[in-house]
């Protein structure tokens, strides 16, 4: 769709004397007097001329006599017939005094609409108004009408806005016919065409030949001679291959553009039996489906290459392009859904450490972040995808807590404690006391686990396992096989085992069960559950599905059945299909447990199986073969970014000093779940903040030492104020105060 951005600014700045006293007559008498000088000297009908000039004299009376409000609204228009720097055929005078005419027409009665209002002419024409501006013949909006009425099959309205159309298409150098946009834009000098204009002009017409049978010849003439002017000047080349230029004055790669004139060649294609027009549809499509990646942020979609983010309406206009498209080519489902759903996910953020007085975040889209602190003057900027840094200078000593809340373009909101701002030294104030956080509860788990998995196979009969086998099940998960009919031993054999490995924490019984065994799979687990809960109350006990093993049915047979589990360990099918599941069906297994879903743990999953599952609430972790990949362990630490999960932060472990000694630094032992960033302060018994140092730790490693500046201590005993906040995801801050530490003797 043609965007007008800048056209406002330009009439204000040209229009803005001329509606001060004298100023505004003598403008007016000028453009008066250019406009019919234009018309009279133009190759023109008597019939076109005298329309045009009627209109001239009609505007110039209307800004004459109407409130500035509404004249100076057809001073623009008149100004844009008048000045207009092309030879003024008779198609180009019918569209620039038929827009005229329309804003005579509508602002001799109304004040100014919003923006992008539609209205119709007489002969079917729509005229599109630009906030600040006036209402402008269309070309796009136009041909989206005669589409529509095609599409209606609404004969008499396709035949009269088509022929007005007509009428309206201007021959080009060099063959073919276009429907100019007269007014200047973007730098770009009127008039210009647009390649989607065009594209979908050739879609309109070709459907126009089809439904009014005695204008088919010529329409479909006029749909030829504006898909001819595409391969010969507007298109343009992306490394995938042809694009096509929505504005004819720039190379500039715009996503919905070359989609909706795609799908418009297409049908064109179709309709005219024309080989040339689907041979470059088909080399359009793959273009599009190659660009997608660099089009998507993974947050939001850009409107155009490099990185200009789509407008809400724009965005949601390419996610109804890609859907259409997905119908017959698969390569653009997972970008329509993707797209889809980010329209629902609000902001999401990375913290990193900066200065003294600077919060430093990562923002994943365009939203209007919202900072709240003490430390000054409350910041509400609207920002872009990216790193941005704000910053405060407090007067007052202090530790002072920083709240934020961002909300993108469709309302989605995200609020978290950001690391506070700390000025040390001097005497603090009331205000500069400090304060705890105030984010929003915690929307997710606290932390992701891997464990690694074991299986033992039961010997049939045995009440107890071989010590032998013991030292082959060092993680925290295990299946436990048989391979006859348990019996009454086997549930003692689990308990035993329970019993003998104190870091299981995680246990499930197979072979998966299937339909045909689902009953005596369930009656099994159960036994197991007694058994090993009576040794083992902090034991899970869950079943096993396996994703190609019919799990719907089986799952349906097993709640049948009375099934009763502390989690489900799940494994994916290797390939989809109706009988198979690669992921978790949340439906199916929240009916499985009357609606009442306990924690899901992935089976032996692949990498890209846990990155997926970082953002899924309901996965709690992921049962490993072998030690973590690098993928894993980013999931594992917080580090993968989830828009919508915000986890308060905590500590795996945080030790204070006994003491402290003045000229000595002070230190304390800190760790965290998750990758965190902190802020440690030495605070004195009337509240000063002494001296502060901030960092940041790699989730679920070893308690490190936070080693704080030397300073010389007066006071009889101080604390430690420690504020930890999540790198990635950030929610509230855990805010840790130290018991009162007396000053040892130096």
């Amino acid at each position: 769709m043609v965007c007008v951005r800048g056209l406002a600014v330009l009439a204000v700045a040209v229009l803005a004397a001329a509606f001060t006293g004298s100023a505004r007559a003598t403008t007016l008498m000028k453009l008066e007097k250019q406009a019919f000088a234009k018309v009279n000297r133009a190759p023109l009908d008597a019939t076109t001329r005298a329309a045009a000039r009627t209109e001239i004299a009609r505007a110039a009376h209307l800004v004459r006599t109407l409130p500035n409000g509404r004249g100076y609204h057809v001073q623009v228009a008149l100004q844009e017939a008048a000045t207009f720097p092309g030879a003024l055929t008779k198609p180009r005078a019918l569209a620039l005094y038929g827009a005229l005419r329309a804003n005579d027409d509508f602002f001799a009665k109304h004040w100014a609409p919003a923006d992008k209002t539609d209205i119709v002419g007489a002969d079917g024409i729509v005229y599109r108004y630009f906030g600040g501006y006036c209402f402008r013949f269309h070309p796009l909006a136009d041909f989206g009408a005669l589409n529509a009425h095609v599409a209606e099959g609404d004969v008499e309205g396709t035949r009269t806005l088509a022929d007005a159309l007509i009428a309206r298409g201007v021959y080009q150098k060099g063959g073919g016919i276009g429907w100019e946009y007269d007014f200047p834009f973007q730098g770009g000098r009127a008039p210009w065409l647009s390649g989607m204009a065009q594209a979908v002009a050739a879609q309109a017409f070709a459907g126009a030949a089809s439904l009014v049978t005695d204008r088919s010849t010529a329409y479909m003439r006029e749909a030829s001679s504006a898909y001819n002017l595409i391969p010969r000047a507007l298109l343009t080349t992306v490394a995938a291959g042809p694009w096509i230029k929505l504005y004819s004055f720039t190379r500039m790669a715009v996503l919905n553009a070359d989609l909706q004139a795609t799908i418009s060649l297409q049908s064109y294609a179709a309709a005219a039996d024309d080989a040339s027009a689907a041979a470059l549809a088909t080399r359009m499509q793959n273009a599009a489906a190659s660009m997608l990646p660099k089009f998507d942020t993974g947050y939001w979609s850009y409107y155009a290459l490099p990185n200009e983010p789509s407008p809400v309406d724009y965005h949601t206009f390419v996610v109804q392009l890609l859907t259409k498209l997905a119908k017959t080519d698969p390569r653009f489902a997972d970008a329509a859904a993707r797209f889809k759903a980010y329209e629902h996910e609000p902001p999401a953020f990375q913290l990193d450490n900066s200065g003294v007085g600077k919060v430093r975040f990562w923002l994943s889209k365009p939203a209007t972040v919202r900072a709240n602190t003490n430390a000054g003057p409350s910041k509400s900027l609207s920002l872009l995808q990216g790193w941005h840094t704000l910053s405060w200078s407090p007067k007052a000593a202090g530790v002072y807590p920083v709240h934020i809340t961002a909300t993108d373009w469709l309302g989605n909101k995200t609020q978290f404690d950001a690391p506070p701002i700390v000025r040390v030294g001097g005497k603090p104030t009331a205000a500069a006391k400090v304060a705890s956080g105030s984010a929003a509860p915690p929307q997710a788990p606290p932390t992701f686990m891997a464990t690694q998995r074991a299986t033992v196979t039961w010997p049939d009969a045995a009440t107890a396992p071989d010590p032998t086998i013991l030292p082959t099940v060092p993680g925290g998960f295990l299946e436990l096989d048989y391979v006859t009919t348990p019996t009454s031993a086997f549930a003692q054999y689990a308990a035993s085992l329970a019993q003998q490995l104190p870091n299981l924490h995680y246990l499930t019984i197979g072979p998966a069960p299937t339909t045909a065994t689902a009953t005596q799979y369930a009656q099994t687990l159960a036994a197991v559950g007694t058994a090993v809960k009576a040794v083992r109350p902090d034991l899970a006990v869950g079943v096993l599905v396996d994703g190609a093993a019919t799990p719907k049915p089986t799952l349906a047979a097993l709640k049948k059945a009375g099934l009763a589990a502390d989690f489900v360990s799940f494994r994916a099918a290797a390939t989809t299909d109706n009988q198979s599941w690669t992921a978790p069906n949340w439906t199916t297994l929240t009916q499985t447990f009357g609606g009442t879903l306990p924690p899901i743990l992935l089976d032996s999953p692949s990498d890209a199986a846990v990155t997926a599952a970082a953002c899924e609430p309901r996965i709690v972790g992921a049962a490993l073969a072998a030690a973590p990949s690098a993928a894993v362990d980013a999931v594992v630490r917080g580090a993968v970014i989830c828009p919508g999960l915000t986890p308060a932060a905590a500590t795996s472990d945080v030790e204070y000093p006994s003491s402290l000694t003045s000229g000595a630094p002070a230190t304390l032992q800190l760790g965290c779940v998750h990758d965190c960033l902190y802020v440690v302060t030495l605070v004195g018994a009337d509240r000063r903040a002494i001296v502060a140092t901030r960092g940041s730790l790699v989730g679920g490693a070893a308690p490190t030492t936070v080693t704080l500046p030397k300073t010389t201590l007066g006071q009889a005993s101080y604390t430690l104020d420690v504020r930890v906040v999540n790198r990635v995801n950030p929610g509230a801050a855990l805010v840790l105060t130290s018991p009162p530490l007396s000053v040892a003797p130096s």
